[in-house]
């Protein structure tokens, strides 16, 4: 059962029928206006951490897309309904009724930008520690490593979607960034193609079901049968098409079928049939809206459209160097300045002017003079913008063509972001007063406590500012600064802890003497869970984020359950009853165990990558060089020793994946060193502060394992946080 202050947030949510829902706060101020389509694709895509306050939009904007309507096929078996569905999701690209400009194809990819470089993040949810430990979340997690591509070995979709784009001229950064409203890179209904799918990745509670029939369609059907249809065109263009020709469809389409019949092997009822098919459905209506857009209104098509739209963009620059211009009695500024209706009289005028040779380019004066260097107009336009015009003088004096239908509008439910201050302070309140055990429980189910973030981010800035207190300033901690940065350094740091780990074995009193069954530990069961925050699509082509995904995949077993450490570390504890195989979802899994700060910082941190990224890359290296050939091999004796089968496969696992040569830690190494690497190029004078900032949690890891007991009390006695309060 859910928490008793779980909300309703609208009435369209009764369309997810049982699905447990987030709870935003009932009193949460709003904006005054809502949010737009690309306000919203920003918000999510770009920084989704500092932007909490538009996650209500964004779960509402979802919700109202998966009200829909849906005949589910009769069909016996989970199989044969994905097959169904399947069947059913299918679209064609109907054929063009006139002749595109050149730049029409190319158009498209950058119309499909926004859905093009955010192309697995509907799989985000899944693969979060809530979520991922079973057969559904293990196909899922396959797909994500898939669709992010691996540092070592593989490129992601975004990264060749990134590709594409730049083939065609398009910078893939200018999708994202501010622009003027006539500068647009996109229309709106292409960020709105593309939130759906994003907006789902949040919510893996609410819209688990749902997810696994979106991206049905998007593994089976999509992402986009129109740019297949104009792959050849785009290819004679030198387009870099590896986002089509590379894409492992049939695997994707695979995985995604065995995800749905896992799900539906659980539990096959119409209910859980509808939602799934309502997810596919709605994967299917947004493509086939945005579609209707490509070939409509939307976007330019002809010739001319390109022409007015390089006006329309321009005419904020052009107007004062056309003060004194006129044609045909028309002043070129005021045209300019009005727009719409204004810029196609500009474009009739123009034309007719003697600067214009219809039919004929070469011999245009607009052409040769004009838009030229040594012309009035300073060759202020780009090589595409030249072809446009070129067409459409080419093709003056054509029969016009027949008109396109009319621009397809919005669909989408936008209301209102949160009030950030409000919402915090709602944070505050709501979760300043849990329990540990309850708290652990909101973070670890964060898609249900959204404003949970904006707590765990205070709640991990204090512990890392009592650590950097202690460690800079507390004479009995304070014995060991950090060396100064450089790859070399960072590298004889991780191999002087190997020799540690393996020196600390000869004094090493034996491990649990008396035979206690040993107490479980959330962060065991948990295991890899600060690094969930990785599974970032944005971010997944920098180095440091494409280890450390890695490495979180790889504590999951890959996606193979029998090698998930949390799966592992569960039956490990089995003796600590049945409970210990609830879902994570279940609060009464939590009273297993007895958490402390430490266990809240670590997990909090998982939120909030982008603000602790130097201490999450530092506690990582940490925890992953902990243990290796040393404790972990104790540990492994001792339990096989004892016939704790499961507890010797997991300290015997460890001290095989993280080993320092190849394994994990070498990984956390090479994420370091490419994080400073960044630094370095781009703010050299930041260098020593961010390696402060990695080498404080080291250090701190460091005393736990192999300081003396009068350190590791310090330690302990500083980092207690026994209360937290807004500041």
């Amino acid at each position: 059962m859910l928490p008793s202050e779980v909300l309703v947030v609208s009435a369209a949510a009764e369309t997810l029928d049982t699905a447990p829902l987030p709870d935003f706060g009932e009193h949460v101020a709003l904006r005054a206006e809502p949010c737009s389509a690309p306000e919203l694709f920003r918000a999510l895509f770009v920084d989704p951490e500092e932007h909490a306050h538009y996650l209500k939009p964004a779960f509402e904007l979802a919700t109202a897309a998966l009200a829909l309507d849906v005949a589910v096929p009769d069909a016996a078996g989970p199989g044969e309904l994905v097959d169904a569905l399947t069947a059913m999701g299918a679209v064609e690209v109907p054929e063009l009724e006139a002749r595109p400009a050149t730049s029409w194809a190319a158009r498209v990819v950058r119309e499909l930008a926004p859905l093009g470089l955010s192309d697995g993040a509907w799989l985000r949810g899944f693969v979060q520690a809530n979520a991922i430990e079973d057969e559904v979340g293990m196909r899922m997690l396959r797909q994500m490593m898939l669709r992010l591509g691996d540092p070592g070995t593989s490129e992601g979709h975004a990264a060749r979607f990134a590709a594409l784009l730049r083939s065609l001229g398009t910078p893939p950064e200018s999708i994202t960034r501010w622009e003027w409203d006539e500068s647009a890179p996109c229309a709106d209904i292409s960020y709105e193609h593309a939130l759906l799918g994003l907006c789902l990745g949040f919510f893996p509670s609410s819209f688990s079901l749902e997810t696994l029939g979106f991206n049905l369609w998007m593994a089976a059907v999509g992402p986009c049968p129109l740019l297949d249809a104009l792959a050849t065109g785009l290819r004679q263009r030198g387009a870099d098409l590896r986002y089509l020709e590379q894409t492992e469809r049939a695997t994707l389409a695979d995985l995604a079928r065995q995800a749905i019949a896992h799900a539906l092997a659980e539990s096959d009822t119409p209910l859980r049939r509808r939602r799934v098919a309502r997810g596919l459905a709605a994967a299917r209506a947004s493509y086939l809206r945005w579609q209707d857009a490509m070939l409509g209104r939307n976007i330019p098509f002809s010739p001319r459209d390109f022409v007015l739209d390089g006006i329309r963009r321009k005419a904020r620059f052009a107007i004062e160097h056309h003060r004194d211009i006129r044609l045909a009695r028309c002043s070129v500024a005021e045209l300019l300045a009005q727009g719409g209706d204004a810029h196609e009289l500009l474009l009739d005028r123009l034309a007719a002017s003697k600067l214009v040779k219809p039919g004929d380019p070469d011999n245009s004066r607009f052409i040769s003079h004009s838009i030229t260097i040594d012309g009035p107009m300073f060759d202020a336009f780009t090589p595409a913008e030249k072809l446009d015009l070129r067409e459409w003088i080419e093709r003056l004096g054509e029969p016009a063509p027949s008109p396109r239908q009319a621009p397809v509008p919005l669909a989408g439910r936008y209301t209102p972001p949160q009030d950030p201050d409000d919402l915090e302070r709602f944070a505050f309140g709501r979760y300043g007063e849990l329990s540990n055990n309850d708290l652990y429980h909101r973070f670890a189910n964060a898609d249900l406590h959204p404003a949970i973030l904006l707590f765990g981010r205070a709640y991990v800035a204090q512990i890392f500012e009592r650590l950097g207190e202690a460690l800079d300033g507390d004479p009995r901690l304070n014995s060991m600064t950090n060396p100064p940065y450089s790859e070399r350094a960072a590298a004889e740091m991780v191999a002087a802890q190997y020799q540690k780990n393996v020196r600390s074995r000869a004094s090493a009193p034996e491990p649990n003497p008396t035979g206690e069954p040993e107490e479980p530990r959330i962060t065991q069961v948990f295991d890899g869970s600060w690094l969930q925050g990785f599974a970032d699509v944005r971010r997944s082509e920098l180095e440091e984020y494409g280890w450390l995904f890695r490495i979180y995949a790889s504590e999951h077993g890959d996606g193979d359950l029998a090698w998930n450490h949390c799966q592992i570390f569960r039956r490990a504890f089995s003796e600590a009853g049945p409970d210990m195989m609830l879902p994570k979802t279940d609060r009464r899994f939590y009273d297993l165990f007895e958490i402390g700060h430490a266990s809240l910082a670590t997990f909090a941190i998982s939120m909030n990558t982008q603000r602790f990224l130097p201490e999450i890359l530092g506690l990582n290296l940490a925890i992953e060089a902990t243990g290796v050939g040393g404790m972990y091999l104790d540990q492994w004796k001792n339990a096989r020793k004892n016939g704790e089968h499961w507890k010797a496969l997991a300290h015997r696992l460890h001290n095989s994946i993280d080993n320092h040569a190849d394994g994990h830690t070498k990984w956390s190494l090479a994420a370091v060193q490419a994080y400073m690497r960044r630094v370095q190029e781009v703010a050299p004078l930041e260098v020593e502060r961010q390696w402060r900032r990695i080498w404080r949690p080291w250090r701190c890891q460091d005393i736990l394992m192999h300081g003396s007991e009068a350190e590791r009390a310090a330690l302990a006695e500083l980092l207690d946080v026994t209360s937290l309060a807004p500041t």
